[in-house]
């Protein structure tokens, strides 16, 4: 009995011990459990976004007027997000292990998929999938509203292909565009993405020669899962389907894979093609909020790569600013998620220790080369830096910087660590910005748009903008609303400009942005005095039980009707009561 005891103990200490290695090195975050279900909605328009987004969307505009913005409120909590992706190690977002990518931007259970390309760490999902990161003039593509190709010439798509293999399938590329309802240059950076550009020849999956495949065609590398072998898997999807003719395997393609599966299913952007977190169709503005069940979510995903969409991104852009039509009036459609932290900055292993620190701040995603020497005749020693790697600077000389950076070398299996080499070079000094550069504020040199403010908190506080109304629960201060709209006006009823910024807005103030009056509704509040107490309640108590209804004035209707069903009646004096008695929230 003694011995069993010693041996059951020590299992039960290597078990703990095992168990121990495994939450260090393998679970980088805690495990949320999945919401049953989340409500959508998109507002227009930069003020129906957090704050954290409306500064670099405001510059945006400032540099395109023409531009739309939409926020697409998606009801997911963002670490409920985070984990969901990185749960089970399921290859679910790789990155491709260049010699300069930290070791920081790759898990540390080194799972590798297709050649390259490995499991990308927790910190590096966290950056790739939050929208802020990715407000720039270029990057910003991989919101791009892709079901309208409003604008879009022959002439457009035959420059966006001019050179390459795909030059010849102009008409195809816009045959395909029609009949799916979709973007043609989406079709174009689609292909490109997937296949190249045949710098090297015409790609394996539409030259008809593979072996044991002849004949058959696949341009969106459907079915061509990641592992060796995956040209030949994606063929064989192709043969499944029939696209034994290249034309019909673009037009079918665009149709089947892009429209059918994606477009037509709400994905309607290329961050929306990778992070699956919209329902399962297309939501538009008009539709007000949805709720879809959870299990809708996050598996139906175009690529595992987690640069994808900034890669297309870049794609679209170069299509879009080479021919002249950035200025045309493009729409935006950028996801917004549940208690987003401040910030989710790009993962680096260098500290202020190793100098001042710097990010490559190139529009697009890669392209700054690292030179050997300080100036354009030195080669690249180790490649591009991708934008908004960090790097510390060491010197200067001219237009050069000299900087330092980490890159991955090879996975350690005994220490579940990726070793790393320092590298050092030179880049051209105007693509570098300091860690903690922002944007100009234009904020009040912009149409900002007069959408709601759902999602910016203070307290229980939540307002939003529905045309004339300024709509708001009943925490709502001056504060609540400067802290959005920084330029707003607020004045009482009696015309009183009201600065204190504690002052609880009431029914009947006036809120003004940018020259427009918005009259207030506070939920609730119906005598106007910027309080949900007693005295309302019974104002609408009183209310239901007389004949006259022409008692209350139109914002005091809109008040006392909490439960937005378009009436007053004893379920909005109970909501009331409640809220008064028992602190039940009463909500936008």
């Amino acid at each position: 009995m003694k011995k069993i005891g010693i041996k059951f103990l020590s299992l039960i200490l290597i078990f703990v011990v095992l168990f121990t290695f495994c939450q260090m090195y393998f679970v980088s975050n805690k495990v949320y459990a999945r919401s049953a279900q989340y409500t959508q909605y998109i507002k227009s328009g930069i003020s129906s976004f957090p704050e954290s987004y409306q500064k670099k969307l405001a510059y945006l505009k400032y540099l395109y007027p023409n531009w739309e913005f939409k926020a697409y409120y998606t009801g997911i909590d963002w670490e409920e997000l985070v984990s969901t992706e990185n749960e089970n190690f399921e290859m679910r977002n790789t990155i491709h292990k260049g010699s300069l990518l930290d070791p920081k931007g790759l898990c540390r259970c080194g799972t590798q998929g297709d050649a390259g390309y490995y499991d990308a760490s927790n910190l590096m999902v966290r950056y790739y999938i939050d929208p802020r990161n990715f407000l720039g003039e270029a990057m910003v593509f991989q919101f791009l509203d892709l079901s309208s190709g409003t604008g879009i010439t022959r002439d457009v798509v035959l420059s966006a292909t001019r050179g390459t293999y795909l030059e010849k399938y102009t008409d195809s590329i816009l045959r395909a565009a029609s009949e799916a309802k979709i973007n043609p240059l989406h079709i174009v950076a689609t292909i490109y993405q997937e296949l190249g550009r045949g710098t090297n020849g015409i790609p394996k999956a539409i030259s008809g020669t593979v072996s044991g495949y002849e004949g058959y065609y696949n341009f969106y590398n459907y079915g061509a899962t990641d592992g060796a072998g995956a040209v030949e898997r994606g063929l064989a999807k192709a043969r499944e389907l029939g696209w034994n003719n290249p034309e019909y395997a673009l037009v079918d393609g665009a149709k089947r894979v892009l429209a059918n599966d994606y477009i037509s299913v709400g994905q309607t952007t290329k961050y929306f093609y990778k992070f699956d977190v919209v329902g399962n169709k297309i939501l538009t503005e008009e539709m007000g909020s949805v709720t879809y069940k959870s299990k809708l979510f996050y598996s139906h995903q175009y690529m595992t790569n987690v640069r994808d969409p900034a890669s297309q991104a870049g794609s679209l852009y170069d299509i879009y600013a080479d021919n002249g039509i950035l200025d045309a009036k493009l729409t935006f459609l950028i996801p917004v998620y549940n208690n987003m932290p401040a910030t989710n900055d790009v993962p680096t292993s260098l500290t202020s220790n190793d100098g001042e620190l710097y990010y490559i701040n190139s529009r697009k995603k890669a392209g700054v080369l690292l030179r050997t020497g300080p100036g354009s005749g030195y080669g690249a020693p180790n490649g591009s830096l991708y934008k908004d790697t960090v790097v510390a600077v060491l010197g200067r000389e001219g237009s050069y910087t000299k900087v330092k950076v980490y890159g991955a070398t090879t996975f350690n299996r005994n220490t579940r660590q990726w070793e790393y080499q320092t590298h050092t070079g030179w880049v051209a000094t105007e693509y570098l910005a300091k860690v903690g550069t922002d944007v100009p504020d234009y904020r009040d040199k912009v149409d900002m748009g007069s959408g709601g403010n759902s999602g910016n908190v203070v307290g229980k506080a939540e307002f939003k903008v529905d045309g004339d109304y300024f709509k708001m629960t009943p925490a709502t201060t001056v504060k609540t609303i400067k802290t959005t709209y920084s330029n707003a006006v607020i004045k009482n009823s009696a015309g009183t400009v009201i600065n204190d910024e504690s002052h609880l807005i009431a029914t009947g103030d006036i809120v003004t942005i940018n020259g427009k009056n918005h009259s207030c509704v506070k939920y609730g509040d119906v005598d106007g005095d910027g309080k949900v107490m007693a005295t309302d309640y019974v104002q609408i108590k009183n209310y239901i039980m007389s004949d006259n209804k022409d008692s209350f004035n139109e914002l005091q209707n809109m008040s006392a009707d909490v439960n937005k069903d378009g009436k007053v009646m004893a379920t909005d004096y109970v909501q009331i009561k409640n809220y008064i008695m028992n602190g039940t929230e009463i909500l936008i």
